[in-house]
């Protein structure tokens, strides 16, 4: 029942996001400020990589500080768009979009620490695409 639950809530998740991430306007910040916005996604990105590579071969405690670790990295993704709100001034919507991927991050804390690995699977895969998508949409022009 918890994971059904789990699984339809990962599924809202990631259509709110992608809702979101669509309705991104197109204007680019700073050089400076996206390169540093795209280090600190691509860290978060590795760190994602780590946690889920650990869920499939750890243990719960394993797991769980490694999906702090992501969690922290997120931390600097959230700080670095603060740190540039001005340039991100027509984006109203990334401020929810960040704190819904946080949130996110600490119901995967939640579920791995009740021990369902599959809905820990789930949720952190919804995340990852996430922020996959955030990444590509920061990639630089060609």
């Amino acid at each position: 029942m918890l994971v059904a639950i789990l699984r339809r809530l990962s599924r809202c998740c990631i259509f709110l996001v992608a809702a979101l991430i669509l309705a991104w306007p197109a204007h680019p910040a700073g050089a400076n400020e996206r390169a540093d916005l795209r280090a600190a996604l691509e860290q978060a990105n590795a760190q994602y990589r780590i946690a889920l590579r650990t869920l499939e071969t750890r243990g719960r405690e394993e797991t769980a500080a490694e999906v702090a670790r992501l969690r922290a990295a997120f931390g600097a993704v959230i700080e670095q768009f603060e740190a540039n709100r001005t340039s991100f001034s027509g984006d109203s919507d990334y401020a929810g979009l960040l704190m819904q991927l946080d949130a996110s991050m600490l119901g995967v804390m939640i579920v791995v620490d009740i021990g369902s690995r599959n809905a820990a699977r789930d949720a952190l895969t919804a995340i990852g695409e996430t922020l996959a998508a955030l990444s590509t949409r920061l990639a630089p022009a060609e």
